[in-house]
């Protein structure tokens, strides 16, 4: 029997957390560059993380899905990096990224790198995300000027209120990230 050292392909986790893509840490960490969170909700509120944040992320997609929990419903994207580090980004698919994400996904290029970024708009108040694949911006493929099939959100009375329904173009973005990754092809490279 011959010696190995074996290297696992384990990938990072990242979330987005406060408008930040953020990589948890185990709890005896003490890298300079971490901060710390406690956490509001769930078996562990009150329990403080350490974390490390970042504006932006970078990578070849490799595959995407969505994964159900007990924390809700992610889509995930499998991202590798130049320097061969890998990434598996999770936007909750009930959030504003998520739709972000979904809308530009007609125009982006599996094949190049994709950037996406994270930003504030002081004018609205909130956290949006970006895309760039090289130094172009990826555009939406939806938007309010073109929709392309895009459904508009529906005003219905709940509890004798007039509020905003936007499941149909939930449905729509949903079926539109589905599509994007039945496009890519599945890789047996362990994550």
């Amino acid at each position: 029997m011959g010696l190995t050292n074996s290297e696992t392909n384990n990938s990072k986790i990242v979330t987005i957390v406060k408008g930040k893509f953020t990589i948890r840490l185990p709890d005896d960490s003490d890298n300079p560059k971490a901060v710390e969170r406690e956490l509001t909700m769930g078996v562990n509120a009150g329990k403080i993380v350490k974390e490390l944040q970042y504006t932006g992320i970078e990578g070849t997609i490799e595959r995407c899905y969505v994964d159900e929990s007990d924390y809700g419903a992610n889509f995930i994207t499998e991202l590798i990096d130049d320097e061969g580090a890998r990434f598996k980004l999770q936007i909750a698919l009930d959030s504003q990224f998520f739709g972000q994400y979904a809308k530009r996904m007609p125009n982006i290029d599996t094949a190049k790198p994709l950037f996406l970024g994270l930003g504030y708009d002081r004018k609205r108040g909130r956290n949006f995300l970006y895309a760039r694949q090289g130094e172009e911006k990826v555009s939406m493929a939806y938007t309010k000027d073109n929709p392309n099939g895009l459904p508009e959100p529906t005003k219905k009375t709940v509890k004798g209120k007039e509020v905003w329904d936007w499941e149909e173009q939930e449905n729509f973005l949903y079926e539109v990230a589905m599509d994007f990754s039945s496009k890519l092809e599945t890789s047996d490279v362990p994550f």
